[in-house]
């Protein structure tokens, strides 16, 4: 039996000129979407943030295929990467790290959707690591009136191994008008579906353009997205549930209250 939470509509939270984001926090969703943190659908056309900390989670960045352009991402690991559209890239922040995010040079507004996915709290005192997910390893998919884009399914990640401690998928399904397409829900996971253009029914749940909606399986079942008369685009983000506490201080989200102390004295030490 999967449970559903209410309609969220998102807010939009805006930057200068230069990022907007719609968002979607658990609490929107009765923490329902265990073990998804928070999620902005953002469009950035320049420098926003400086530098800053994360600890405790995975913040993973999706950049839409039909995105403009990308992003270059900078890290205290020294990782300097292009994640053009298409691709994502998967920082595990665990006990700490530095990162910075900026459209590449010359190429446009960046769009996508900025993941933050909790970590067990057995992994958040593991090293910190990067990866990158670029679009020609994303998992493409197709059936009658249907097609698929699976950037992350499981714990395999990219082209590294066991690269995350607990389950994960992200992926977005397009549908054309009048289609039903059925995917399956593992026992224990949580997640959200969000529609990004269109309309769909989930679940006999009608959400229009930008609205999204959690659910939770205890025992796996699966779940259906369909359309009547307009073609519709939605992102899954799904994973195995955690249910533990989350103490917060900014971004950096443990566990624990001492997990969180000590992040917080390894972050002041960090620097790209």
């Amino acid at each position: 039996m999967i449970q559903f939470s209410s309609i969220h509509s998102p807010t939009l939270m805006r930057h200068g000129n230069v990022f907007s984001a719609r968002q979607y926090p658990r609490q929107a969703f009765g923490n329902l979407i265990d073990p998804v943190i928070n999620i902005d659908w953002f469009e950035m056309n320049g420098p926003t943030f400086p530098p800053h900390p994360h600890a405790g989670f995975s913040a993973v960045t999706y950049v839409f295929a039909d995105s403009p352009n990308g992003f270059v991402n900078r890290d205290s690991l020294g990782d300097v990467q292009n994640i053009l559209p298409g691709g994502l890239h998967w920082s595990r922040a665990s006990r700490g790290m530095m990162h910075e995010e900026t459209p590449i040079e010359g190429g446009g507004p960046a769009r996508g959707l900025q993941i933050f996915v909790n970590l067990p709290a057995a992994s958040q005192a593991d090293p910190e690591a990067a990866f990158a997910v670029p679009a020609a390893m994303v998992q493409d998919a197709s059936g009658e009136g249907w097609t698929s884009r699976t950037a992350v399914d499981g714990t395999t990640l990219g082209a590294a191994e066991d690269a995350l401690p607990s389950p994960v998928r992200i992926a977005e399904f397009a549908l054309e008008a009048g289609v039903a397409h059925d995917f399956d829900v593992p026992a224990g996971w949580g997640g959200i579906l969000i529609v990004l253009e269109g309309a769909a029914i989930i679940s006999a749940t009608a959400l229009s353009q930008t609205q999204a909606i959690g659910f939770a399986s205890d025992e796996g079942d699966r779940i259906r997205i369909e359309t009547q008369d307009i073609a519709a685009r939605v992102v899954l983000i799904s994973g195995a549930q955690l249910k533990q506490p989350i103490y917060a201080h900014g971004p950096l989200m443990t566990a624990t209250p001492a997990a969180l102390d000590d992040a917080m004295r390894r972050v002041s030490h960090l620097s790209i």
